[in-house]
């Protein structure tokens, strides 16, 4: 498969659905119910890391993208401006929906207490991160840490790709694993500890750069052959070690420190190898490819980003419910409300997620024609999709 003139990879789109299914176990599993059986509710609080493996298919999908366009005389407008299509209008929508709509008319409300407004600037330009891993953070918008993360990361790193070139970037990418590793070491202790470390870049662009080195190894022959010699055995390695590390720290949450340390690099990397294989297999009949083609998982992956921008603040209502009525019914009842409103809330997100494509994002989308980097002009559709 040439790289260069590839259709969309849909396995691709199934590593991408896994990742959003994760995110929303994850969140939509809170305030479980101590009657829920250890053994079924701990593989849940696992959910965070499917940011991480965003972050490591992210990483695969625009590296990808600005190696194929380096040569393009319009690679950083192109770019920039299909990034900004694809990430911006949504997100702004959704930004000025809560400062400028909802904070107001909560005010007038004598049953509802707006927070404040005075952190709407970081949100606006995409370092609510920068605020939230100090502690100061805006509820229903605190899961815009993620997108922070990856927009300030993508601010530089095509002009990484384009000054280093195929000879330097392989250096500059393992630097970027290494780093962030010693980093978290190092700041493990401080005041802020774990979520200083979970939501500040420096820290976590090492899940990125995973995704990154992935997609620079496909593109030589040599590297992908020995790579896909070896992934299973990596894959197994880092899953027998983040394993010990959960037996060991007895802590699944992802601030904890051996989560915040060791753990976001073996995610990293048994994310990295999940899609590796699933690049390789594409097309194939192997039984994973196969599970990847799912529709439903498919589906999944293709409307993530909305189903991502609007479940955190559905989740979050979904918690202030669940408060509410926890000291005011039994064990019992509250169990079965939990329940339901997991089932409910999964729904309602992807409903909102299927809304969003077709009544907003396509049409923003559409206007991508106008920003083609001159190197993919008469080609056919990108050999993947810009997240």
């Amino acid at each position: 498969m040439r790289l260069e003139t590839a259709k969309q990879i849909p396995e691709l789109d199934g590593v991408r659905g896994i990742a959003i299914l994760l995110v929303l176990v994850f969140h939509f599993q809170l305030m479980r119910p101590a009657s829920i059986p250890w053994i079924l509710g701990f593989p849940l609080t696992l959910g965070w890391s499917g940011v991480d493996l965003f972050f490591v298919l992210s990483g695969f999908l625009i590296t990808g993208i600005l190696l194929r366009t380096r040569d393009s005389r319009n690679y950083f407008s192109s770019f920039y401006a299909r990034r900004a299509l694809r990430i911006f209008p949504l997100y702004l929508l959704i930004v000025f929906a809560y400062f400028v709509v909802a904070l107001p008319l909560c005010d007038h409300c004598v049953y509802l207490r707006s927070s404040d407004a005075s952190l709407q600037a970081w949100y606006w330009f995409h370092l609510s991160n920068w605020r939230s891993a100090f502690g100061q953070d805006v509820g229903p918008l605190a899961h815009f840490w993620s997108l922070s993360i990856e927009e300030q990361f993508y601010l530089v790193w095509p002009m990484a790709v384009l000054l280093a070139g195929p000879r330097w970037l392989p250096y500059i990418t393992c630097g970027l694993i290494v780093a962030p590793l010693g980093l978290r070491f190092a700041y493990v202790d401080t005041q802020f500890g774990g979520e200083l470390i979970h939501r500040l870049t420096p820290f976590r662009i090492d899940s990125l750069a995973v995704g990154c080195l992935v997609a620079l190894i496909v593109r030589n022959d040599t590297w992908a052959e020995t790579l896909a010699a070896r992934v299973r055995w990596i894959a197994w390695v880092s899953l027998g070690l983040f394993g010990a590390l959960l037996v060991v720290t007895r802590a699944s949450s992802p601030v904890a420190p051996g989560m915040a340390t060791l753990g976001y690099t073996l995610l990293a990397f048994i994310y990295g190898c999940l899609v590796f294989r699933a690049f390789r297999a594409a097309g194939s009949a192997a039984w994973f490819a196969v599970q990847l083609r799912r529709r439903w998982l498919r589906l999944l992956g293709k409307y993530s980003y909305a189903i991502y921008v609007f479940h955190w603040p559905i989740a979050y209502a979904r918690i202030v419910l669940l408060t509410g009525i926890s000291d005011q019914v039994s064990e019992e009842t509250f169990a079965i409300v939990w329940g339901l409103s997991l089932l409910g809330g999964m729904a309602v997100s992807f409903a909102a997620g299927l809304a969003s494509w077709y009544l907003f994002e396509k049409h923003c989308l559409a206007l991508k024609k106008w920003f083609v980097a001159d190197s993919d002009r008469g080609k056919t559709r990108d050999a993947v999709r810009q997240v």
